[in-house]
């Protein structure tokens, strides 16, 4: 049986995990990230920047309750160069 591809955010837990991307990470070393992996959708295309922002804010635990089906599993903070990071909940 196959399994079904990883999702955008399941492939951002896997890089936190395995050191690749360190957290925290802010929306634009996540992009660079995405960019320097060749991270792509299933279809073959390069995701939308405003798809990773989506992500981003649907993921985010201080975005509850919101429409989506997304599980809140990113936390954030604003940096001191007040830039918004995001981590995992442990």
């Amino acid at each position: 049986m196959l399994k079904p591809p990883m999702t955008l955010i399941g492939q951002i837990m896997n890089a936190t995990k395995t050191g690749i991307l360190v957290e925290p990470f802010t929306a634009e070393e996540l992009k660079s990230w995405i960019i320097e992996e060749k991270i792509i959708q299933d279809n073959g295309k390069k995701y939308a920047e405003s798809s990773i922002n989506a992500i981003l804010s649907n993921s985010d635990v201080k975005n509850d309750p919101t429409t989506n089906n997304n599980k809140k599993m990113l936390k954030s903070h604003v940096n001191y160069n007040n830039k918004k990071e995001y981590f995992f909940s442990k």
